[in-house]
């Protein structure tokens, strides 16, 4: 029997890689969650999500790792001081986050917490977005950019929030809107602090390579950025500008990318400087991306860059045109959602099924006894018989031919429906059979690399897709998944996670592994009466804000978890999911209202005596009892 370890799974699963040292596994087989990169310090998620059943919380859960997201602040504001150090940069670093990455309360009051010995500033897009950020700079040291486009109102806002003292800066994305600030400006009579986006010809890379460009949505064009500086230099109102800000798209995944905008951008910022233009920041806008695959690489779910080496990137082409040019160095400003939220939450959720795992039937006796089969069906049990390493290749192209024979003599009505089942289970037998010789084959013929998919078994997961990773479903993201138990043990099956949706796009058929992506997930055959358990991770950023509610799925139990010495965990929040009542409220619907209608077509079947009283009632208490439980499956 082969050997299986921790270590293999680790390996399998490729966690070292994408995990960014916050998560590993134990000597029990469970998947670990460390507070800061290599602590030794971790929360057994095994036993965090059995603890948290028997209080009666219920899978799927979000589990959000609060000191997660103040180690990765630190991360990022560790890689920037170091290379601000080595390369004598004389200006100042400072982290911005996008609200629009997670808007959750906590979150944001989490990051704004943690961040305060970084001077964490909040970037907004949108009036909810502006008044979230206001409500916690109140009484706070904390800066705020707004980006986006802007109304009357949102601008009007945030004039007279910075007449009462607030730092905040607006960022002009259209012409159109710098006379709308100049105007509203004359009239409040305040000099607001204003910053220009510049739509860079430089580009990322990946799903959101078109947020940079000439072609892009925002920003301002070269000569609209002349005639900007005009406008305001006509209006007196040119020292109002200290900021240029440019954007090339969320995670990018090649550094020679990043390079050539910030030459660019950098390039702008030097010009404007010699027009008489008193900038004091350069916001580099987001991008900096999260290694989803653990590839490395600069595939669309990965970045072939480390957080040092972007930071040190950053500085260096920034000082290195500054000081060609002869300009003072700007301040720095990063807008680096992704990258402080995507670790810090993860999704846990139980297996419900496995196709053919337990339920299908077993025809072993046939191989025994093939007298009463079709002679389609005893050329299967023949080639199951015989096949070793040697034949792989002529067995395998026999078997897909024979299988396909089988279907259109059952359409043809010449094989009945036992023998039509006992041809797919000994296909599903025979590829079993040559899955084991391939595994320990050096060298794998071509047309046998890809035949593993023939194996992989559909599991069903307590969770909606749509709700809880609608990037996966919508552009193709990449998400790690595994199981958080039993990695001591080998897996038995390949399998795709579908969702209880009615959906058939609600099924994930791409994982992270080994080599990189792959087309199924490694799985344990799961025991009867057994709760197995899977993880979705790093879907800390969009995903929580993103999710919709197909088949009125609603939001999953979320519980918030820091860690504590002694205890290992603590509880700081829990926050229920939706109720039944609460996905139907959404749509307009009043759980009261449907009861009363429900209940007047009982009262009728119980004059008409279709129902008994007792029938009536419990009908009404089952309805009652549904409408306040969870929206996902429960017992």
């Amino acid at each position: 029997m082969e050997k299986w370890s921790t270590a293999s799974s680790d390996k399998l699963y490729n966690l070292s890689n994408w995990g960014a040292d916050l998560f590993s596994i134990n000597r029990k087989g469970n998947v670990c969650v460390h507070p800061s990169p290599n602590s030794k310090y971790s929360i057994d998620l095994r036993v965090l999500i059995d603890d948290l059943i028997k209080r009666k919380i219920k899978p799927p859960i979000l589990l959000r790792f609060m000191d997660i997201l103040e180690g990765r602040i630190s991360a990022i504001n560790r890689a920037f001081k170091g290379a601000i150090s080595d390369n004598e940069y004389p200006a100042q670093y400072r982290t911005f986050y996008p609200i629009k990455v997670n808007q959750q309360r906590q979150v944001v009051e989490a990051i704004t917490e943690f961040g305060k010995r970084y001077n964490i500033g909040l970037e907004v897009g949108s009036k909810p977005e502006l008044l979230i950020a206001i409500s916690f700079a109140t009484g706070k040291d904390i800066p705020i950019i707004c980006n986006g486009y802007k109304d009357k109102a949102f601008i009007e806002t945030v004039l007279y929030a910075t007449r009462l003292g607030y730092d905040i800066t607006i960022v002009v994305e259209k012409l159109f809107e710098l006379e709308k600030i100049i105007a509203l400006a004359r009239e409040i009579g305040i000099s607001p602090k204003l910053g220009v986006r510049v739509k860079l010809s430089s580009k990322g890379t990946g799903k959101w390579a078109t947020s940079g460009g000439d072609g892009a949505k925002f920003g301002l064009r070269i000569s609209e950025i002349m005639t900007a500086i005009e406008l305001l230099r006509e209006e007196h109102m040119l020292e109002c500008l200290n900021l240029l800000h440019f954007h090339i798209g969320s995670q990018i995944t090649k550094i020679d990318k990043i390079k050539s905008a910030l030459i660019e951008g950098t390039r702008v910022y030097a010009e404007m400087c010699k027009l008489g233009v008193n900038l004091e920041y350069v916001d580099i806008g987001g991008g900096l991306g999260v290694d989803y695959d653990g590839s490395k690489s600069s595939y669309f779910s990965s970045v072939n860059y480390s957080v040092e080496e972007y930071a040190n990137d950053v500085v260096y082409q920034i000082k290195n045109i500054c000081d060609e040019v002869g300009v003072s160095c700007p301040n720095i400003i990063s807008e680096s959602g992704r990258a402080i939220v995507a670790h810090y939450s993860v999704l846990v959720t139980n297996v419900l099924d496995t196709s053919a795992q337990s339920l299908t039937p077993d025809f072993e006796e046939v191989l025994d006894s093939t007298e009463t089969l079709a002679p389609t069906v005893k050329k299967l049990v023949d080639i199951y018989k015989s096949i070793d390493r040697h034949s792989l290749r002529e067995d395998y192209h026999d078997t897909l031919q024979l299988i396909q024979e089988a279907v259109s003599l059952f359409n043809l009505g010449y094989l009945n429906l036992h023998d039509r089942a006992v041809a797919e289970w000994l296909c599903f037998k025979i590829f079993q059979k040559i899955n084991s010789i391939v595994e320990r084959l050096k060298l794998v013929p071509e047309e046998l690399q890809n035949f593993q998919l023939s194996l992989r078994q559909t599991c069903f997961a307590n969770f909606s897709l749509f709700q809880s990773i609608p990037d996966s479903w919508a552009i193709d993201q990449l998400f790690p998944i595994m199981p958080i138990q039993r990695l001591q043990q080998k897996p038995e099956i390949n399998a795709s996670i579908a969702d209880i949706t009615c959906d058939s796009d609600g099924e994930i058929t791409s994982f992270v592994g080994e080599n990189g992506r792959t087309k199924f997930l490694p799985l344990h055959r799961v025991k009867k009466n057994e709760d197995y358990f899977i993880g979705f991770f790093l879907i800390g950023a969009y995903q929580e804000i993103l999710g919709d509610m197909h088949n009125l799925f609603g939001d999953t139990n979320a519980v918030h978890v820091t860690f504590n010495r002694k205890t290992g965990y603590k509880i700081d929040t829990v926050i229920s999911g939706d109720a039944v009542w609460e996905s139907l409220k959404y749509v307009q619907y009043k759980g009261p209202e449907i009861l009363k209608h429900v209940r007047d077509t009982l009262e009728k079947s119980v004059a008409s005596r279709k129902i008994s009283i007792e029938q009536s009632s419990h009908f009404i208490e089952l309805l009652d009892r549904t409408l306040v439980s969870y929206t996902y499956m429960g017992e």
